[in-house]
C-alpha cells in the first residue's frame, strides 16, 4: 500500500522451509524512498492459499480471517501514525525509525519543545499559586517561540529530538537570534541561557544523558548605564514644578533613587510595607516583584519627607499606595520632561533611579557591596558587582581630573626633580 510518494507499507508472507504444515508467516515491509527497507513479523502463520497478496489480507469471513485482518488494519494505521509523528519533528524518517516507534523502542525519548511544554506547564502552576510571577512566565513562553522559530528557519523542523542536539546548536541559535531576527546580543544570550536551563531539566528528568550545550559560555556585555551624580540629585531635589504630574513624577523618581526600588516595586508599596525595625528606625520591607527576594531598605530622611508629602494624596488613599505613580510608559515620558527642565543631559528612566541608588547614593559613599546587594534584593552578589565597576570608572574619571588640578598646583618639573 503506497501511503505517500516516498512511504509505503506492504504485507507479505515469509516462507519457512521447516514448517511441516506448509504455512507461512505474515510480515510487514516498510519502505521509504532513499533508505534501506525494514520490517518485522506479525506472528500469524497462515495457509498461503488464503492470503491475498494484492489486498494484503486474508480471504474469507471466518473468525480467524476477521481477527487477522483487523490486526493488519491496526498495524497499518499505527505505522502511518508513527510516520506522521516522526515527519512532524524531523525531515529524515527511515523505515527503521518507524519500526522502532511502533515497537516502543525509544518511546520515552523526548523532544526539545516537549521539554519546553513540560517546564512551562509546571511554571504556570507556580504562577497560579502565586509562587512565581506572570511576568517571568512570559519569558519562558517567548523562549519556546524563539526556539520554534529557529528550528523552523534553520533546521526546517517543527521540533527536534533531544538526542540530536549538539554543542553547535547554541552557537547557531545565537547567530539566528542576532543576525536573522535582529535581537541584541545580551537578549539573545538570555534565550540561549534559558535553553541551557531546559536541557538541564531534561538531564535531571533522565530524558537526556548529558547537556550538550553545558559548556557554552553565555557572556554578557555590560551596557553603559546612566546614573545621576550627587549634584544632579541635588538639582532634582530643589527643583519645584507648578505642573502637578511633573512634580509627582520627580518626587517618585527621587524616592526610587534613594531606596533602590524598581518601578514595579515602588508602584505597589503600601503603608503595610513601612515597619519599625529592630533599630527603631523606619524601614521598607517587601519582596521584589521580579525575583521575590526580600528587599529591606532603611528610609533616608528625604525619602521619608517625600512619603509624608503624599500620605493624604487622594490617589494614594483610594488605591492604598505610598506614591501617585503613573503607568510605566507615561512615567518614563514625564521623566524626559523633568530631565529637560532640570538641564540634566541624561536619559532618565525608571531603571536609572535604581542604578543611581546602587552607585551614587550607596557604593560611592562607602556602603559595603554586601549591604547594597541585600538592599537591592539581588540573589547573587555578582549582580551587584556590575555597579561596583561603574563606581570604579567614576573613581578613575575623578582621579584624572585630580591629576590635572594637581599638576596646576605642583608643576611637573618639580615632581620630576623630587623623583
Amino acid at each position: 500500500m503506497k501511503v505517500s510518494q516516498e512511504f509505503s507499507i506492504l504485507f507479505h508472507l515469509r516462507y519457512d522451509n521447516n514448517n511441516s504444515e506448509g504455512k507461512a508467516t505474515i510480515c510487514v515491509r516498510i519502505t521509504v524512498t532513499g533508505f534501506p527497507r525494514d520490517g518485522f513479523s506479525l506472528g500469524y502463520k497462515v495457509d498461503p492459499s488464503k492470503f491475498n497478496k494484492d489486498a494484503g489480507a486474508i480471504i474469507g469471513k471466518s473468525a480467524e480471517a476477521i481477527e487477522i485482518n483487523n490486526h493488519l488494519q491496526h498495524v497499518k494505521s499505527e505505522l502511518i501514525r508513527h510516520y506522521n509523528l516522526l515527519k512532524a519533528i524531523d525531515t529524515t524518517v527511515t523505515p527503521t525509525m518507524i519500526k522502532n516507534a511502533y515497537n516502543g523502542i525509544n518511546r520515552d525519548k523526548r523532544t526539545l519543545l516537549e521539554v519546553c511544554d513540560f517546564h512551562n506547564e509546571k511554571f504556570q502552576e507556580k504562577v497560579d499559586k502565586d509562587k512565581r510571577k506572570g511576568s517571568s512566565m512570559k519569558k519562558w513562553v517567548t523562549t519556546k517561540e524563539r526556539i520554534s522559530g529557529f528550528l523552523s528557519s534553520v533546521f526546517k523542523m517543527k521540533d527536534i529530538p533531544l538526542g540530536r542536539i549538539e554543542y553547535s546548536f547554541a552557537e547557531d541559535f545565537f547567530d539566528y537570534l542576532t543576525l536573522t531576527v535582529g535581537i541584541q546580543d545580551n537578549t539573545a544570550m538570555k534565550y540561549v541561557k534559558n535553553t541551557k536551563q531546559l536541557l538541564k531539566l531534561a538531564v535531571q528528568r533522565k530524558w537526556l544523558n548529558a547537556n550538550p550545550i553545558e559548556g557554552y559560555a553565555c557572556s554578557y556585555i555590560n551596557p553603559e548605564r546612566d546614573i545621576l551624580n550627587a549634584q544632579e540629585l541635588s538639582v532634582l531635589y530643589h527643583k519645584e514644578f507648578s505642573i502637578r504630574r511633573l512634580q509627582e513624577t520627580k518626587d517618585a523618581y527621587l524616592f526610587m533613587a534613594l531606596t533602590g526600588y524598581a518601578y514595579k516595586d515602588a508602584l505597589l508599596l503600601t503603608r503595610d510595607n513601612i515597619v519599625k525595625f529592630f533599630d527603631g528606625e523606619d524601614w521598607i520591607v517587601k519582596n521584589r516583584e521580579k525575583t521575590w527576594c526580600r528587599e529591606n531598605v532603611p528610609l533616608l530622611p528625604i525619602a521619608k519627607e517625600i512619603l509624608k508629602k503624599y500620605e493624604n494624596h487622594p490617589y494614594c488613599i483610594a488605591n492604598n499606595v505610598l506614591l501617585p505613580i503613573n503607568s510605566n510608559q507615561r512615567f518614563n515620558g514625564y521623566l524626559k520632561e523633568v530631565a529637560d527642565l532640570c538641564s540634566i543631559d541624561k536619559n532618565l528612566t525608571t531603571h536609572t533611579a535604581r542604578h543611581t541608588f546602587a552607585t551614587t547614593v550607596t557604593l560611592a559613599n562607602g556602603v559595603p557591596l554586601e549591604t547594597v546587594s541585600a538592599m537591592l534584593g539581588h540573589k547573587s552578589i555578582r549582580t551587584t558587582q556590575i555597579y561596583a565597576k561603574i563606581v570604579a570608572s567614576k573613581v578613575s574619571q575623578d582621579m584624572k581630573e585630580l591629576k590635572t588640578t594637581f599638576n596646576l598646583i605642583i608643576p611637573n618639573s618639580l615632581l620630576s626633580n623630587v623623583a
